[in-house]
């Protein structure tokens, strides 16, 4: 039997492994998004693809140094924003009902910037890895937390209905391939009764949660007596880990590195993120199941009049929910000027007008429509990439005046001097701030104020004048 099961999963093994080198071959390069100086072609060679494809699509940019800092980790919230953009079509807490369906958590309030992403993905099917209980008894998620390797691994088990989950593997093969990582504590228990005590090691809290303030990597808790002769038990944790490991595995999204250890505490990177996101895509494109959770195409080019960040806000005409003037951790989501911005702390300098902290994105027309007097003014930006000319069109049933910040320098622009055409050639940035005249926060209205933008090589104006002057046609 032994026997059977170890050449049975091999195969298997090497099946999966020829089909995930097939579908992850390197693509052909492109133009459209230059290399970051800082991200080394031969250093990332893994990741220099996966990088150039999600800057392109703005799943995750660069800083306004020019720079991407490929090592800097990224928190839960990050990656929520990350995958939120990226598969548009994935709200499963949005859509959930009954038990299923999470209504709160105590540390994501509507405020925070990526408030809308992650009450939108995260429903009850995330609770390994995903929330759990403060150390006061309270639902919360801990969005600013870096996120672990092994955090990561949990929350991808849940993803896409489980689909990145490898249906194939019995619970023998599932306990064998957890086993062989070298610093990933797997413990095998003969019995029933010890299985059940091992479990009371301080894993949950309450109700089944987890401690969510806690990075511990807990025990992988299994059920036999060798590798050959194993099986899964009742601990759920240690089945979402098992099983999320040994698929990750198997499909190469998440593997250990050639001496057996998967770094299970290492912080996630910038570049292991965007490289595991475009492996998920990839798996889910090749398996048929893509266009389930994303309208997003990566082979397509960008339009860049559409703009992202790594922090916070969503997709769409209709902005994000609520301003991040409250966030006062300094991320990517924020554009601060090439010389200013900050403190002598280090600290960033809210008060300056040549910050702008990105929340509200444009769709793939160029636009954004919001209410103001009910969820906030806008603040966006559009990363010119080569283009010479930027229009911005401004429209409000509200008087609504707008700043316009060109890599750093700021302008105050009036509604009535609006649409305004700017010369953006060697611009990295520019930065759209609007201000209502007359604000009430009271003020309960569905008066809306659409902001347009559109790259052009042409000035508007003079590409008119040509049309007119060159048609001949009746």
């Amino acid at each position: 039997m032994n026997k059977m099961y170890s050449s049975w999963y091999r195969k298997l093994a090497i099946l999966l492994s020829l089909s995930v080198l097939l579908s992850l071959w390197p693509r052909p390069a492109s133009a459209e998004v230059n290399v970051f100086p800082d991200v080394d072609a031969k250093q990332y060679a893994w990741a220099v693809e996966s990088i150039r494809l999600m800057a392109n699509k703005q799943v995750l940019t660069g800083y306004p140094d020019g720079n991407f800092r490929p090592n800097k980790t990224i928190s839960k919230a990050e990656w929520t924003a990350m995958v939120y953009r990226l598969f548009d079509k994935y709200r499963p807490n949005a859509l959930a009902t009954g038990m299923q369906k999470i209504t709160y958590f105590t540390d994501v309030p509507e405020l925070h910037w990526a408030h809308k992403p992650i009450s939108e993905i995260y429903d009850a099917s995330f609770k390994s890895g995903g929330y759990g209980l403060s150390r006061d008894g309270n639902l919360a998620f801990r969005p600013d937390m870096q996120l672990t390797r092994l955090q990561l691994a949990q929350l991808l088990y849940a993803y896409f209905d489980n689909r990145l989950m490898e249906k194939r593997f019995s619970d023998n093969d599932v306990c064998s391939v957890v086993s062989e990582l070298k610093d990933v504590p797997v413990k095998m228990f003969k019995t029933e009764a010890e299985y059940q005590v091992a479990q009371a090691d301080g894993r949950y809290v309450e109700d089944g949660l987890m401690d969510v303030e806690s990075n511990d990597v807990f025990v992988t808790l299994i059920l036999g007596k060798n590798t050959g002769d194993c099986r899964l038990g009742g601990d759920e944790l240690s089945n979402v880990q098992a099983r999320a490991l040994a698929s990750l595995k198997a499909s190469g999204i998440m593997t250990p590195n050639d001496m057996g250890y998967f770094r299970p505490k290492d912080f996630v990177t910038r570049a292991e993120a965007v490289t595991i996101l475009d492996r998920a895509y990839t798996y889910l494109k090749k398996n048929g199941w893509l266009w389930d959770y994303t309208t997003v195409d990566l082979a397509l080019p960008f339009n860049p009049a559409g703009t992202g960040t790594d922090s916070g806000g969503s997709s769409g005409s209709n902005g994000s929910s609520g301003s991040s003037s409250f966030n006062n951790n300094p991320n990517s989501n924020t554009i601060t000027p090439p010389n200013g911005g900050y403190s002598q702390d280090g600290s960033i300098n809210w008060s300056d007008k040549s910050i702008v902290r990105v929340t509200d994105y444009f769709d793939d027309k160029g636009v954004i429509v919001k209410n103001l007097q009910q969820k906030g003014e806008i603040e966006a930006a559009v990363q010119p990439k080569g283009a010479k000319y930027l229009t911005i069109t401004l429209k409000s049933d509200e008087k609504v005046d707008m700043y316009v910040i060109v890599d750093g320098r700021v302008g105050f622009v009036k509604q009535e001097e609006f649409p305004l055409t700017l010369q953006v050639s060697g611009v990295t940035t520019v930065g759209l701030r609007s201000q209502l005249r007359n604000p009430d926060k009271n003020k309960r209205t569905d008066d809306l104020t659409t902001l347009s933008v559109q790259l052009s090589d042409v000035e508007p104006s003079k590409k008119k004048e040509k049309t007119k002057s060159t048609s001949t046609k009746p």
